[in-house]
């Protein structure tokens, strides 16, 4: 980050300004298939290569790298009671002189009807406690290696009433 300064009206304008570029390009793509009236599959992904240049205390450090990211779904329905399940998956990638870990998540819910607008709901959030990422940083002057666990794990349970 570098300082920019400006004069607008006699006024001292200040702001930082990022002194890297980034550039990406990739590709995308979903498919969602009900093979009957209880059953919906779906899934969606992409791929990108991701190319940084960043500035350290020596000049432009430049780096590049695949990624990617896949989305998994499905959803069942049978009488009053409705279950899906989603799992989200992230892969290592590029960070402004260093990297990120890959992370994943999945997460479970259960819907009952109990009237016709009254529904109770229970929601699992990332139940094979996939929310850690590792993280470095390699600078000319700072080097840093790191572990985040993000304690998504969380079990809900609620009262749904629709308004019609």
């Amino acid at each position: 980050m570098t300082d920019a300064r400006s004069f607008t009206d006699h006024v001292l304008v200040t702001s930082k300004q990022n002194g890297g570029q980034a550039r990406s390009t990739g590709v995308t793509g979903a498919i969602d298939w009900t093979p009957d009236a209880k059953l919906r599959l779906g899934m969606d992904g992409g791929m990108y290569r991701l190319m940084l240049a960043t500035p350290d205390f020596a000049g432009m450090v430049r780096q590049d790298d695949i990624a990617g990211y896949l989305n998994l779904r499905a959803a069942y329905r049978a009488g009053h009671d409705d279950v899906s399940l989603d799992a989200h998956v992230q892969s290592a990638t590029i960070a402004p002189l260093g990297r990120r870990g890959a992370t994943s998540s999945v997460n479970l819910t259960w819907k009952r009807a109990l009237t016709g607008t009254l529904s109770l709901t229970v929601n699992a959030s990332d139940i094979l406690d996939g929310s850690k990422r590792t993280y470095w940083t390699d600078t000319g002057t700072f080097r840093q290696a790191g572990f985040d666990h993000f304690v998504a794990r969380r079990v809900y349970v609620g009262f749904v009433k629709r308004m019609d």
